[in-house]
C-alpha cells in the first residue's frame, strides 16, 4: 500500500468515526488523523475548520519538539496529562496537568519530557492550517523513506514550502 493510499484510509477511518451534524462534529476520545512523533491531528481544515487547527502530541521519555518558532501566529498548549518542561525563549519552566502555555508570535519554543517515564500529553491550538501541511508533509518524507532519517535541512524546506514554522536548532 502506498503512503497516499495509506493516508486516504486513515483519513477515511476518521471520517467515519465522527459524528457530524451540519458543520459541527464531535471528534471521539482516540480518533484524529494520526501521524510521527505522537502528533494526531484533531481538528483542521480538513475536517471542517476554517482556518484553525486542534493537535494532541504525547511525548515519551527523551521525546521533545525542535527548538522553533512561528510567525504566523500565536500558540496555545494545554497539559493534558504528565510533567515535562517548556523553553519560552531563552528561560525554561516545568509543565504538568492543566497548565496554559501561551506562546506569542515569533517567540522561540520547546515542549519535551526528559524526565519523566508517564507520556506528556498536550493539546495545541493554533489558527494557522499550515502548520497541520508541515505535519503532514514530514511525515509522507519520512514514511517514504523509512531506512533515510529526515535532516534539518529537509525540514527547512518543508517549512519553506508549506509556511509552517521555522526549526532553529
Amino acid at each position: 500500500m502506498t503512503v497516499g493510499q495509506t493516508l486516504s484510509v486513515v483519513f477515511s477511518c476518521l471520517v467515519l468515526s465522527v459524528a457530524w451534524s451540519a458543520d459541527a462534529y464531535i471528534l471521539r476520545a482516540g480518533d484524529g488523523e494520526a501521524l510521527l512523533n505522537g502528533l494526531v491531528i484533531k481538528a483542521s481544515p480538513k475536517t471542517g475548520t476554517q482556518r484553525s487547527i486542534l493537535v494532541e502530541q504525547s511525548f515519551q521519555l527523551g521525546g521533545k519538539t525542535v527548538v522553533h518558532q512561528h510567525e504566523q501566529g500565536d500558540e496555545l498548549f494545554y497539559v493534558v496529562s504528565g510533567h515535562g518542561m517548556a523553553r519560552l525563549g531563552g528561560a525554561e519552566e516545568a509543565i504538568g496537568h492543566g497548565d496554559v502555555i501561551f506562546i506569542p508570535a515569533s517567540s522561540i519554543h520547546q515542549i519535551r519530557n526528559q524526565d519523566h517515564e508517564e507520556p506528556l500529553v498536550v493539546v495545541f491550538f493554533m489558527d494557522s492550517p499550515e502548520l497541520v501541511d508541515l505535519f503532514r508533509a514530514i511525515h509522507e518524507r519520512v514514511v517514504s523513506e523509512p531506512d533515510r532519517p529526515i535532516t534539518l535541512e529537509e525540514i527547512a524546506i518543508i517549512e519553506e514550502q508549506t509556511g509552517g514554522g521555522r526549526t532553529l536548532d
